[in-house]
Formats: structure tokens, C-alpha cells, sequence
């Protein structure tokens, strides 16, 4: 049976778990704290405590032919980068195959352009340091590699507009959103495990990128929320992710390419 580790079974890891299960994946996965694993447990899937923070690394964890890697760094978390390195190293010890980093598209400077996969990253914050020097150091193992850039994860139970509306005076009216919804995640991530290759990088976007007034403004009336209020813009539009090189290499198709439709 194939057997996948995914580290961080938060918003986007734990519904990953559940869809392998259903689809033959002997699957394991990791949360920080000791409350979190029962709850995880309690819904079927296998879950170990891992806090990448610290030097020990369970050896269950370690069984798995595939690992996703779903943690993102923080700012004040001074071990990522080791732990991350630490972690693959010992399960390509074992019998690690093939590692999936959940990278952002964050990576990439909030400047004017398009960006794919072959444009050059830009350190901004901390964060993004971390994200670099982790999808850099992966690329050089010899093992299956996939770098996921993903943007703005969306979905029924978690969307940016919850947060924005009723808000008043805000910036950014005509810049580009670059977002993805969740589902979309879980496939591509099931069609680059079922799909090894040597090292890959992919961005994962819808291809739709209407203006945050307009596309904000759409989404509360969905929600019977009230709109956010943005500040006029003369500003050009800035970052585009382009996100098309999974669907030409793999075939890939975005079930949610209208992210007006969620």
C-alpha cells in the first residue's frame, strides 16, 4: 500500500487526509500539541505530536514512502529550517521517497508583473527567507521533489472576506487577488503524488485575477455580508501569479478556476 506523512494536518492538511484515505493512501500525520493529536485521532486518521521546534523527531513518522510538508514558518520560530532538514534527512534515512513542500506564492515581490514558475524569488520578511531556503535546499536532494506554491487558500469555511467586510478607508482597490480554493489544493496534491518525477516547482492559482474592490465586493453579497470599502487606487496593478505550467505538464484542470463561484 502506498504510505504518505503529512506534517501539519491544519486547514488544508487534515481534509488532504481524510480524501487519500478514501482513495487507498495508508496516511499518517502530525500536530504540535497532545490535545490536537486526540482530536485527530478521534476523527480516524493516525496522528503523532511533532513540534519542529525541538530535536526529537518520532520514528513513526518516518515510515512513510512520501511526505507533504505543511507547515509554514513564523516568524519567531528560529528552528524551521533545521527542522525541516532535519526531518526529511532522517526519512530519506528510512525509505523516503518523495517530498511535497507546501511553499506560498509569498515569495514573490508585491510588484508590478507576472510571475511564474521560473520567475526569480525575493526575500521580503523573515518568513519568506525561511520558504526560499527551505524550497532551495530540497531541490538539491536526490530524491522525488515537488515544490507547491500556493496562493490565498479559499473556501466555504475559510475566506478573506469574513475578515474584510463591513471595513472602511482600505488600500488596494485595483491590485490583483491570487487566490485558490481548497479543493483545487487537494487535487493537484494527489495528481503530484501519483506522479513522481525528479524536482518540480508549480504555482497553484486560479487563473481569474479581478481587482480587490471588484472581486470583495461580489463575494460579501454571496456571504449577505456587508462590502468592504476601499480607498480610491490609482495605483498600476501589481503581482500576477501565472499558474498554468501544472496544467500543461500534468494535465492539471482548476475545478474552481472561477473564484467567484465558491
Amino acid at each position: 500500500m502506498n504510505t504518505v506523512s503529512i506534517i501539519g494536518l491544519g486547514w488544508l492538511g487534515l481534509p488532504l487526509a481524510h480524501h487519500l484515505k478514501t482513495q487507498g493512501w495508508e496516511v499518517s500525520g502530525t500536530k504540535r500539541t497532545a490535545l490536537a493529536v486526540q482530536q485527530i485521532q478521534e476523527e480516524g486518521i493516525d496522528c503523532i505530536q511533532l513540534d519542529l521546534s525541538l530535536s526529537y523527531i518520532p520514528s513513526e513518522i518516518l515510515n512513510s514512502q512520501r511526505m507533504i510538508i505543511n507547515i509554514p514558518p513564523s516568524r519567531s520560530e528560529d528552528n524551521y529550517i533545521e527542522g525541516i532538514k532535519r526531518l526529511v534527512s532522517l526519512g530519506i534515512l528510512q525509505n523516503l521517497e518523495h517530498v511535497i513542500f507546501i511553499s506560498s506564492t509569498s515569495v514573490f515581490p508585491n510588484t508590478q508583473g507576472i510571475f511564474d514558475e521560473e520567475s526569480p524569488t525575493e526575500i521580503t520578511s523573515p518568513t519568506t527567507q525561511k520558504l526560499v531556503e527551505v524550497e532551495q535546499w530540497l531541490l538539491t536532494l536526490d530524491i522525488h521533489c515537488d515544490i507547491l506554491r500556493l496562493g490565498g487558500l479559499i473556501g466555504k469555511n475559510r475566506h478573506p472576506i469574513h475578515y474584510l467586510a463591513g471595513k472602511s478607508n482600505l488600500s488596494g482597490a485595483n491590485q490583483p487577488v491570487n487566490l485558490v480554493h481548497l479543493n483545487d489544493c487537494i487535487r493537484a496534491i494527489q495528481l503530484l503524488l501519483e506522479t513522481p518525477q525528479k524536482q518540480r516547482i508549480y504555482h497553484l492559482c486560479s487563473p481569474l485575477h479581478p481587482t480587490r474592490s471588484e472581486y470583495y465586493g461580489e463575494i460579501a453579497k454571496q456571504f449577505q455580508l456587508t462590502p468592504p470599502h476601499f480607498l480610491p487606487d490609482n495605483q498600476p496593478m501589481k503581482r500576477i501569479i501565472a499558474a498554468n505550467k501544472i496544467c500543461q505538464q500534468l494535465g492539471f484542470d482548476y475545478q474552481y478556476a472561477d473564484i467567484f463561484k465558491i
